[in-house]
């Protein structure tokens, strides 16, 4: 099967959708939404993230929320309705609705389960972009979830990748002192296998000479609770989160070996643990689940599993290999169409200007164009995600 992609009907039925939402919408809703940085704030690279909540109660030791300026011990719901979220998306310009579309994760910026008043709005936006838009979505949680509200959640007919952190199951109490037990988060996975949800570990961070060592217990528990694979991810600290992990009694030593930069307050800093991350990919893939280096290539898997349909990544780590761990997606050996004369007059259109040279093959797209020598980081995004393919300017 060969997968055909156009940049063109994207954005066609990005302005559909848009005409129709304001339709919907009152005026005041409408000045609202394009007053809010979700119409407008630049994604990740494969994604938008979408806050259903800011902040959070669960105060983690490793939380790096307060030195964005966000509270890890007070929360509020957001205050856009579904419909005015899945407006501020249409409106922002780095974004494409659809199944292959952009993708799109909920929590980066607070706990979207936190009470039952968050989990009404975060049901709320993905009920709305189920029904207007169809993007792959996922969540990341530490909520103990009851089984009324996966059964709520697994009604919605919409692709949903839900991520469960649990990070340690000895240190827990010490790590994150006011959120649920692993057990319960691994109650929270079995419910969401058991109503037809395919729920991922995520085993994030890792923290060198604190978790490490029981990275091993935590994947079998996932696995016997029903998870079908695991997201990896690393640390970034401050100083802050430094002297936090100390008061509560761990040595710091190797986390702060593995640094590189200056600490600096508001700063925030990548751990190297890229050996260890090779490590538990290894085991997960021992135990027989499905290894991840990127929440969004987990996101595109759980799309598949829930139409079947094979596409490439919209992030692209198959092409550079950094990220990609080749999971059962396959997205190298995914046939993709473009016609390459929508793609000349998509990419004069978006840069304004006139292409010169244009050649494309299964993983790039080389372009030279009158008088510019650099994509904005906007054209770049909306090339790549359309058509699947890195875009590189001679």
């Amino acid at each position: 099967m060969v997968l055909e992609l156009s940049l063109k009907d994207f954005l066609y039925r990005k302005t559909l959708l848009l005409k129709m939402l304001e339709e919907r919408l009152p005026a005041e809703s409408q000045r609202k939404v394009k007053g809010d940085y979700h119409s407008r704030k630049k994604p990740r690279p494969c994604g938008v993230t979408v806050h259903s909540v800011i902040g959070c109660k669960y105060g983690c030791t490793y939380c790096y929320l307060p030195e964005m300026g966000v509270s890890f011990s007070n929360y509020h719901v957001y205050g856009l309705s579904g419909d005015e979220m899945s407006y501020a998306l249409l409106l922002n310009p780095y974004f494409l609705p659809g199944r292959f579309g952009s993708l799109i994760a909920i929590g980066s910026v607070g706990e979207p389960f936190v009470d039952e008043h968050a989990f009404t709005r975060t049901l709320e936006y993905i009920h709305s972009f189920s029904k207007h838009l169809g993007n792959p979505t996922q969540f990341s949680t530490k909520a103990a979830l009851s089984e009324a509200q996966v059964k709520a959640l697994a009604s919605v007919k919409l692709p949903l990748s839900p991520l469960v952190t649990v990070v340690s199951l000895a240190y827990y109490r010490k790590l994150e002192p006011n959120a649920p037990t692993p057990e319960k988060r691994f109650e929270t996975i079995r419910l969401m296998r058991k109503n037809g949800l395919h729920p991922l570990l995520f085993l994030r961070p890792l923290i060198p000479g604190v978790n490490t060592e029981e990275i091993e217990e935590i994947v079998d528990e996932a696995k016997q609770a029903g998870a079908i694979g695991v997201v990896i991810g690393g640390l970034r600290i401050t100083p802050m989160i430094l002297e936090r992990l100390e008061k509560a009694g761990f040595q710091t030593t190797q986390i702060r070996e593995r640094v590189k930069g200056v600490l600096r307050r508001g700063v925030q800093l990548s751990v190297d643990v890229s050996d260890i991350k090779r490590q538990v990919v290894e085991v997960v893939r021992e135990k027989g689940l499905v290894p991840f280096l990127s929440a969004c290539c987990a996101n595109n898997y759980t799309a598949m599993l829930y139409d079947g349909i094979r596409a490439p990544c919209p992030g692209l780590d198959y092409i550079d290999g950094r990220f990609c761990t080749l999971c059962p997606v396959q997205c190298p050996k995914i046939k993709t169409k473009i016609d390459p004369d929508e793609a000349r007059e998509m990419i004069e259109k978006i840069a304004h200007t006139r292409v010169l040279e244009l050649n494309i093959d299964d993983k790039y797209i080389r372009v030279k164009l009158e008088g510019k020598k650099n994509f904005s980081l906007k054209e770049k995004i909306l090339i790549e995600v359309g058509y699947r393919r890195r875009v590189l300017l001679q």
